[in-house]
Formats: structure tokens, sequence, C-alpha cells
């Protein structure tokens, strides 16, 4: 046949050959390979430099081009392969179809071609894997019980069985305010079984040839498993971070349990985010949770809303102030409606204070009870008012103390009945001024009416007692017509 140097007419010649080298200083994802029955194995006839670089052809799905697909091309030195020559004669422009995956049996030797020149692969022990020689170069986690010797799938069981069983939120007890009141038993979750199942056997999930695996040099894993009723899609960060969706769950583990392992969780949404859970929800943190809402935060409760505080509580509102150059002013409201009872039980003291800001236009404080208001104090009760103070009933009002009432005035003391006045002591009863004191009786049959120490009543307002004769007038002397004590 004679030679056109045209691609395809100058006939089909194919190879398979060794990956002796990747790193492509075009970067296009070529490869230098060695092929078998077309060059030695001995480096002195031909280096590894000077073997000619392969292009690697992408499937239909892998466009290959201006960044799109999977780029690029994932071969290692010491991968076996098969491909052609685009250049019949010369074949100085192979072109990889596949790679030929197989048994090795032993390490590279880097003296010889068709052999890893950097050592690496194959290897006895893959760090991340545990995969060794003499055995299939499929992945373990595609060979179904084989998963489970597996490095990654060991340190997933293993930092699920690390992971305590984690206790949710109970509610509290609140038996001293409310007698139908029940104590709570705590419940439980864990993180579910790697796989969704405690392990693999030749049916439940993972089983060849359904479980399509890809595994990177570092590490990283995905895993697409077709089995037939254990389907399952895994991704998985080499630290141990992964998230994986059974039939049944999606887990999302976020680092690993051990300190090199350990990661952080950001998600960002620079749009709007919803969420719809259709069932309950648990979140359980070992540290602090925080919550900022630069807007409003609207939370509404079709049941009941509990809260249980180990520490202490405290709230601020109107944190917010606003400063106009000179003072800082600001505030908040708190408007609560409660269409039932509000019980409550402090075993503590408590301290408060009404309008204490200074540019506070109400600083009242108005409380309306419809019912009755029974207050018990167990020691002192003290009512300090700095203005005016009224205590009004529209019925009977008593004030009652088992020991001594005292009312003090620095100024007057006013008693004022619509109607009758009474003052009733059970032994005696003193009514002392320190100065001139006036009894006034406006109405004309106004009676005071006392007993002697005989028992005989006295009208004070008739009665008279004798004074000595000074020979002045009696009405200046002041001692006749007006009772004397």
């Amino acid at each position: 046949m004679s030679e056109s140097y045209f691609m395809g007419l100058d006939g089909f010649v194919w190879f398979t050959g060794v990956v002796e080298n990747r790193q492509d200083p075009a970067k296009l994802g070529r490869v230098q390979v060695r092929c078998l029955g077309f060059h030695s194995e001995k480096l002195t006839d031909i280096p590894t430099e000077d073997l000619p670089w392969a292009h690697v052809m992408h499937p239909v799905t892998d466009p290959a081009m201006q960044g799109l697909g999977n780029t690029p091309s994932f071969l290692v030195e010491g991968t076996w392969v098969i491909g052609f020559f685009r250049d019949a004669v010369e074949k100085q422009q192979p072109i990889i179809m596949g790679t030929l995956p197989g048994y090795p049996s032993a390490t590279p030797d880097t003296t010889k071609g068709f052999n890893d020149p950097t050592g690496k692969y194959p290897t006895d022990s893959v760090e991340h894997s545990f995969h060794s020689l003499d055995e299939s170069d499929v992945s373990k986690l595609a060979r179904g019980v084989d998963a489970e010797g597996h490095r990654a799938l060991i340190e997933r069981r293993g930092n699920r069985s690390e992971t305590p069983t984690i206790q949710t939120a109970i509610k509290p007890d609140l038996k001293v305010v409310n007698d139908k009141s029940k104590t709570e038993t705590a419940s439980s979750f864990s993180e579910p079984h790697p796989r969704g199942v405690e392990t693999t056997d030749e049916t439940n999930t993972g089983v060849y040839p359904f479980n399509h695996v890809h595994e990177s040099e570092s590490g990283h894993i995905l895993e697409i498993d077709d089995t037939p009723n254990g389907e399952r899609l895994l991704r998985q960060h080499k630290n141990g971070t992964y998230e994986e969706i059974t039939n049944t769950t999606r887990t999302v583990r976020v680092g690993g349990d051990i300190e090199d392992q350990r990661a952080d969780d950001y998600l960002i949404v620079t749009g709007d985010s919803n969420v719809y859970i259709m069932g309950n929800a648990n979140v359980v943190t070992d540290g602090t949770l925080r919550h900022r809402v630069k807007g409003d935060y609207v939370l509404e409760v079709g049941g009941d809303f509990t809260r249980k505080i180990d520490g202490n509580e405290k709230v601020k509102i109107g944190a917010k102030q606003v400063d106009d150059g000179e003072t800082k002013k600001g505030g908040g409201n708190l408007e609560e409606v409660i269409r039932g009872n509000h019980t409550f039980s402090i075993e503590g003291g408590i301290s408060g204070a009404i309008g204490t800001r200074e540019d506070s236009p109400n600083k009242d404080s108005i409380v309306t009870v419809a019912g009755n208001d029974v207050r018990q104090v167990g020691a002192s009760f003290t009512l300090s008012v700095t203005g005016q103070s009224l205590i009004k009933s529209v019925e009977e009002s008593s004030l009652v103390s088992d020991k001594r009432l005292t009312a003090f005035s620095a100024a007057n003391i006013d008693l004022i009945s619509g109607t009758v006045t009474n003052l009733k002591a059970g032994t005696n009863m003193n009514i002392k001024s320190e100065a001139v004191g006036t009894l006034l009786f406006s109405g004309n049959s106004s009676t005071v009416t006392a007993k002697n120490g005989g028992g005989t009543a006295i009208e004070l307002t008739g009665h008279v007692h004798g004074q000595p004769d000074t020979g002045v007038d009696a009405t200046v002397q002041g001692n006749t017509l007006a009772p004397v004590a």
C-alpha cells in the first residue's frame, strides 16, 4: 500500500503501552507512553524524556474544550493503556483510547522501561485505601465485601462508633406551678451507619459490578451505586467529610473525629433560603449557638413553646441606640398578649426599675386587675412615693395588723368619710396633740360622751368643770362654758 501520509489511509496501527510521564509542558493532559513492541524497555535505548507525547481520547460526554468537561485526563505513571498512531508510518503521534486494569504483582523497577520512573505505582499499599499488590485494580469500594477493607470506609465506621449517642432537648418539669406537668424522657439520635448498613455483604450494597467508584490520588471518593435496593450516592473528601444519600437517609458529616480531620462548615446564600421539614427537627451543639438577624425575626409556633435554660437568661430590648452627637437616644417596646393564665415561681428575689431613661416619654406603671389582687409578704412591706399617693375602693377597704398599725405624716393626716367615721379600740384609745388641738363637730346634735372612773357617762358638750374665782370675766377665764379635760 502506498503511503499517503493521511490519517486513516495508511492503515490502523494500534499499541499497548505504559505511561511513564504525565507532566505535559503544554498542559493538554498528554502523557509520554512506552509502546510495547515499538519501544525497548532499555532506558539507554530510548529514555523516558524521548518518548512521544500521546494525546488522550475523551468520551463523547466530555468536550475537552475551553475548560469544559473533565480535564485533564487522569492517567498516572505506571498505567497500562491501549491506543493507536495517527501517523501509522512514523509512529510519533500516539492517541490513547483507554486504560487496561489488571492484577499488579510487583512494585516498579525504575531501572527499566514499562515502569513508573518515580517508583510510586503500583505500590504494596495505597495509603488512603489500603489497596495492595496481587488484587484487582478495581477499587475495593466497588468489589462488594472487599469494601470493608478500604481505609475510608473503616474510618467512617470508626468515626460513627466514636460519636456518642446524641441526646435531644427535653422540656422542663414545671410541677411547682403546674400540677399537670410531667417529667419528659430524653430522646436521642445517632449518625446512620455508613452505606446504610452495619456491614457490607454480597447483596445489600456496593455489589460488583453495580457500584461505580472514582478515587483520586489523595483519597477523594465518588460513588454511584446502582445495587438493586441498595442504591447510594457518596461524595467524600480525604479528611473524612462526606455526604451520603441512601434510599432512606441523607447523611452529611463535616470532618472526622481525629484532630487533623476536624473541619468547619460554611453556608452562604446570596438570595433567599427556604427550608421545609415535614417531620421533626433536632439541633444539638456542644458549644455556643448564636443567631444574628439584621432584619425582623418572626417566630410562629403552632403548639407549645418551651424553654429550659441551665444558666442565666439575659434580654435587652432596644439595644440599638442612636447617637445624635450629644446623647444616645433610642429604645424598644415589649408587647405581650396572654389569653390564658400567667403562672411563675421565683426562688430568689426580684429587682427592677421603671422609667430610668431620661428622655423616655412615658415613665408610668399602670396595671389593671379585673378580679382580686392578693399578695402575701413574708417579712416587711415598704411603699415609698415621692409624689401623691391614692388608694381608692368603691366598696369597703380594710387595713389590718395583728400588732401595731401606725400612720405617720410629716405634715397633715386627713381622715375623711362621706358618712360615718368610726374609731374603736379594744382597750385604751389615746389621742394626743403636742400643740393646741381642736375637736370640731358642726352638727347641732353633736355629742361627745366619756365615762368616769365610776362608770358614769359624762356628756362632754354640756359638762362644766369648776375653776377658781379670779374675779375675771368667765369668758376670759374660759372655765365654765367649755368642757375641760
